[in-house]
C-alpha cells in the first residue's frame, strides 16, 4: 500500500526587491518574470501590493555598485509546500531580484484593538 503525503494548501507571504536604479521597463520585466515563475509552479496569487520605492536599511551590492533604494512588491500566495520549495529555488536565480522573503502566513486572529478594549 502506498501512503500519500498530505497535500495541504497553505498561504504564504512573498516580498521581493528590485533595484530602483533600473529603468521602469526593467523593473516591469523583473515583476513579470516573477509572476511567470508563480504561474509556472502552479501557485495562486490571492493578493498583490506594490509598495513602491523605499530606502534600504543598508546598501546592497548589485551589478558592481551599491544600491540604497529598491522597489518592493508584496504578494500573498497559496500552494502546497513542495511547489513553494521549487518556486523559491527559481527566485534565487532571477537576476534583478536582489532580495526576497517568503514566509508562511499566519491565520487571521483577533485584531489588537479588540484585545485592548476587551470586546
Amino acid at each position: 500500500m502506498k501512503i500519500l503525503k498530505e497535500k495541504r494548501v497553505r498561504s504564504y507571504e512573498f516580498t521581493f526587491l528590485v533595484p530602483a536604479s533600473l529603468t521602469s521597463v526593467d523593473i516591469a520585466a523583473a515583476n513579470t518574470a516573477v509572476l511567470a515563475l508563480i504561474k509556472k509552479h502552479g501557485l495562486t496569487i490571492k493578493d498583490q501590493e506594490d509598495w513602491g520605492k523605499k530606502e534600504l536599511a543598508y546598501p546592497i551590492r548589485f551589478a558592481g555598485k551599491s544600491e540604497r533604494e529598491a522597489v518592493y512588491t508584496h504578494l500573498v500566495l497559496e500552494a502546497d509546500a513542495a511547489k513553494i520549495q521549487a518556486f523559491e529555488k527559481d527566485v534565487y536565480l532571477q537576476q534583478n531580484v536582489i532580495r526576497h522573503l517568503l514566509v508562511q502566513a499566519e491565520e487571521a486572529g483577533t485584531p489588537v484593538e479588540e484585545l485592548k478594549t476587551g470586546k
